[in-house]
This record gives C-alpha cells, sequence and structure tokens, in this order.
C-alpha cells in the first residue's frame, strides 16, 4: 500500500471518501477499496484529513454541527483541489448528493456513482474477473443508496457479473424493510435494531440462501453481529468483489466494533455533542487520521 504515491505516477482532483464507519471500524475493508480501484483502474486521491460527512448529526436533529462538519469538509476539499468524489458509504453519498446542496450554497463538487463506476469496469475489462461463483445469494437493499438515491440496479448486476444468483427478499428495492441500521436507531434503542436484523436474517433463511450481500457498512455491522449462530453470512460488497478479482484477503482481526459491542461504538467515534455557554457544539474524533495510501494516488490500467 502506498507504492503509487511513492513512485509519484500523478495526481488526481478524485477524492475517495470511506465514511466514519469504513475508516474508523472496518480498516480491512477500507484497504479493500484501495486495492479494487487499483486493480480496476479507479482514479483517486486519499485524505489525510477525516472529518464526518454530517449525517449522524443531521438525523438527530443537531443542523447547526451538521452545518459546521460540512463546512469544514468543504473547505477541506477545496484546500486539496478536489473536484469530484467517490465513496462506498452509501450515507455518505446521500449527504454529498443531497444534504450538501442545501446546506451549502457554493457546493460544487460532483458526486460520482461509485457501483456504476464499478460495474462499468468489469463489463469493460472482464478479463480482470479471476475467480467467478455459482452460488445463490440474497441482496439487502440500503435505504440510503435505495429508497433515498434510487440505486436499485447496479450492486446486483455487479454480483451477476462476478457470477452470483440473486434470490430476491420478500421484500426488495423500493418496497424493502430497513435491516434496522439505520437513523441512528442502534444507539436510540439498540434493542428494536437488533429485533430488525434478526428478523431480515430470518428471511434469507426462508429464501433458502446462506448469505446476504450488502453495500453499507452501517448494515454489515448490524446484520454481522446478529447473525452469530444463524448459518447466515454477512458479506461486504469489498469482500465478494476482492475475491473475483483475486485479490487477497487478510485473516480479519477483530475490529474496533467488535471490541466495542457492548458500548455505543457511533456516538465516540463519529459526533461527540457537548454543552457549550451559547449553543451545542459536535466535533470529530479524531478529526484527523493519517489515510492508509498517503495523500494522492494514481492508478494505471
Amino acid at each position: 500500500m502506498g507504492i503509487f504515491s511513492i513512485l509519484g505516477l500523478g495526481k488526481s482532483d478524485t477524492l475517495y471518501f470511506p465514511g466514519c464507519t469504513t475508516y474508523f471500524k472496518f480498516q480491512q475493508n477500507y484497504e479493500l477499496y484501495q486495492k479494487i480501484f487499483s486493480k480496476l483502474g479507479v482514479n483517486f486521491k486519499i485524505s489525510e484529513k477525516k472529518v464526518c460527512s454530517g449525517l449522524s448529526a443531521l438525523e438527530a436533529g443537531y443542523e447547526q454541527e451538521a452545518r459546521k462538519l460540512a463546512r469544514r469538509n468543504f473547505e477541506i476539499f477545496k484546500e486539496e483541489g478536489i473536484k469530484s468524489i467517490i465513496t462506498n458509504s452509501p450515507e455518505a453519498y446521500k449527504m454529498f448528493l443531497y444534504n450538501y446542496p442545501e446546506i451549502l450554497p457554493d457546493w460544487n463538487i460532483s458526486v460520482k456513482n461509485l457501483w456504476a463506476i464499478i460495474l462499468d469496469k468489469l463489463k469493460t475489462k472482464p478479463r480482470l474477473i479471476k475467480y467467478k461463483t455459482t452460488e445463490s445469494v440474497t441482496y439487502q437493499d440500503s435505504c440510503y443508496l435505495g429508497r433515498y438515491c434510487g440505486i436499485y440496479d447496479e450492486p446486483r448486476e455487479i454480483l451477476k457479473l462476478i457470477g452470483y444468483e440473486i434470490k430476491e427478499l420478500f421484500d426488495s428495492r423500493s418496497e424493502s424493510i430497513c435491516c434496522g441500521s439505520c437513523g441512528g436507531l442502534p444507539i436510540a434503542n439498540a434493542e428494536l435494531a437488533n429485533e430488525i436484523a434478526k428478523e431480515k436474517i430470518l428471511q434469507a433463511k426462508r429464501i433458502g440462501v446462506k448469505k446476504i450481500i450488502v453495500v453499507s457498512m452501517k448494515n454489515y455491522e448490524l446484520l454481522k453481529k446478529n447473525a452469530k449462530d444463524s448459518e447466515i453470512e454477512i458479506l461486504e460488497l469489498s469482500e465478494v468483489l476482492a475475491l473475483a478479482l483475486g485479490i487477497k484477503i487478510k485473516e480479519k482481526e477483530q475490529t474496533i466494533g467488535e471490541q466495542l459491542e457492548e458500548e455505543q461504538p457511533e456516538e465516540d467515534l463519529i459526533i461527540d455533542i457537548k454543552p457549550d455557554e451559547n449553543e451545542t457544539k459536535g466535533k470529530l474524533k479524531p478529526q484527523e487520521t493519517e489515510g492508509v495510501l498517503g495523500e494522492e494516488e494514481k492508478i494505471e490500467d
């Protein structure tokens, strides 16, 4: 990791924004996405400054804090010459695509559909697919990617290209039922969130599949926790793509999310609200963290 920056192969004005859950809790998936971009020839840049998109604050009712986070991100993007963004986080994608233009009148950064980019790369370079499967799985629609952003087909088409047969859940696409991870529910009502997740896992059993594939790390975290001893495996898109592309996946260590499972990690890792004399102020912990690949990336075919 980092060899492309060391070799100085060029610059990119497209930022890869992993989102808080990917970066702070699932570093392996964060690294996998960068390897996938490298393999597919997706140009991108890594920022050393990691600031939350602000969606958690916005959904919790802290609009002023969300505005501050949005403004800080925009300042960073302008400082680093960012013209466009790709993100594997449906939550951040929705925030950048729909909320930032409302919050920031001068917002002028293009938000690219990463799933469409990956699909196009796989279609135009089928030789990159080293291993195909014939397995039947189901796909859980992310509320943010599907219901908010209308993206249903691209993730499914990616899975079909690498050989998966998709068996749809009883409620899917625009009728999909949330898995319990949205809107801060795991923090506000963890018991209810877990019950919803368990029901989703039972649905997968009823249609006769053993794997649920997701594109949201929040979905991944909640479903994986509730799938223990269920004989249902939860996989995130980067994991199945890495296998198909022949990218070695390191043996997983315990994630931060698993280490803090008994606590409320998102409260600590994403937004810390503290009262002030005049107003409530929010801050990200930590605000600046070193990127895995360094400051700039250029991936060649």
